[in-house]
């Protein structure tokens, strides 16, 4: 991992709150439920930063309103010195390429009726594509030939290696990874995660890990956020985290936690 990290954050999440409009049981009245609350943090350029809590504690709320996908109620994002919260459209647009999510669920990162070869085709320029898109199967351990395949005929592990591909074909410099891992089975995920290390030397990346699992972010976190209900309990170091927890549910997970 990464221990010399620089001083100036790359990506810096202050007092960020979401929130969802839900209906009360008569569904007369609408409120909003909190999904974020008050958390701050900040990612420094190489590291990997992860958050780990149970499904629906809001980890992918904060991956969503970096994204833009969600609005913050309130708080500020700030990528590269620039607050994204106050972004006109253009401008994030603009700023949009140097993020890049992987998510859990990479079918429905595929579209199903385009072969993976023109998959690649919407990112990469023209006088790009055939050069830059065998470097990019390469670094992700794919061979040529699966350029003619849609994406129901590749295995899971093919379809999140085609997505980290994809990802890294308009060079970003940070990746939002959502629970990268779950929908794999034990062997090929050990390969994803292999390959996410090898590719953040390579190409010199930075991380936003979020996960249920501690194992996964064991083998990947420089420092780890621990989350439940909306808001952080702690963040430390990884190898702090796991020698001296501060929070009781903390020690719950790690306790629960078995290495792959």
């Amino acid at each position: 991992m990464n221990s010399t990290l620089q001083k100036q954050p790359i990506l810096e999440v202050n007092s960020l709150q979401v929130e969802y409009p839900v209906n009360n049981s008569g569904g007369f009245r609408r409120k909003n439920k909190p999904a974020v609350i008050d958390v701050s943090f900040k990612i420094f350029p190489g590291e990997c930063f992860a958050i780990v809590g149970e499904s629906g504690c809001g980890k992918s709320s904060i991956i969503e309103a970096i994204l833009g996908f969600v609005q913050a109620k309130r708080g500020s994002i700030l990528f590269e010195k620039q607050d994204l919260l106050k972004l006109s459209p253009w401008s994030f647009r603009k700023l949009r390429p140097l993020i890049q999510p992987v998510f859990q669920d990479y079918n429905q990162a595929l579209n199903p009726r385009m072969r993976i070869g023109d998959i690649f085709k919407e990112t990469l320029p023209v006088h790009l594509r055939d050069s830059q898109t065998d470097q990019l199967l390469a670094s992700a351990g794919l061979s040529r030939e699966i350029l003619n395949y849609f994406p129901h005929q590749l295995s899971g592990g093919q379809k999140q290696r085609v997505v980290l591909a994809r990802a890294l074909s308009v060079n970003p410099t940070l990746l939002l990874l959502d629970e990268p891992v779950t929908s794999q089975d034990l062997s090929v995920a050990v390969q994803i995660v292999e390959l996410l290390i090898s590719l953040r030397k390579t190409n010199n990346l930075t991380f936003l890990l979020v996960s249920h699992n501690l194992s996964i972010v064991q083998l990947l976190a420089d420092r780890v956020a621990v989350m439940k209900n909306g808001q952080f309990l702690e963040q430390q170091p990884l190898a702090q985290l796991l020698s001296d927890p501060r929070h009781n549910y903390t020690k719950t997970i790690i306790n629960q936690t078995v290495a792959p």
